[in-house]
């Protein structure tokens, strides 16, 4: 996973990304670009472990939110894909959704190219 920060806000963000794991009873390895603001937190949990693996989601989705909430955005250089779709409406609304929407129209009016990416699965509108 990745999210991006202001460079200003890297002290806070890294101490709420701690308390928001450790608040789920889960550890996490900050990795991060620290001169762009390109947070990489890795968050640990054992899968065998039954529910860790959806406090480890909903660990990320908080911890993404929270760089939104800081000024940054979902991804610096991940791309969104399935796992951060959905989160697409806390960081645009629905005009700005609709308008990346209609360029992507442009370039692909049959939306055969990465499907079901990138934008809230009810979100497509027609060409």
């Amino acid at each position: 996973m990745d999210g991006t920060i202001p460079t200003g806000q890297l002290g806070p963000v890294l101490e709420r990304i701690g308390a928001i794991c450790a608040e789920k009873g889960l550890r996490v390895a900050n990795v991060f670009h620290a001169g762009d603001g390109n947070l990489h937190p890795l968050i640990l949990f054992d899968i065998n472990k039954p529910g860790e693996l959806q406090k480890a989601e909903a660990a990320g989705d908080e911890i993404l939110k929270l760089c939104v909430e800081a000024g940054g955005c979902l991804t610096g250089e991940h791309g969104v894909g399935i796992e951060k779709r959905e989160l697409m409406r806390f960081q645009y609304n629905q005009t700005d959704l609709e308008q990346q929407m209609r360029v992507r129209n442009v370039f692909d009016p049959l939306w055969l190219m990465n499907p079901a990416k990138v934008f809230p699965l009810e979100g497509r509108i027609a060409a």
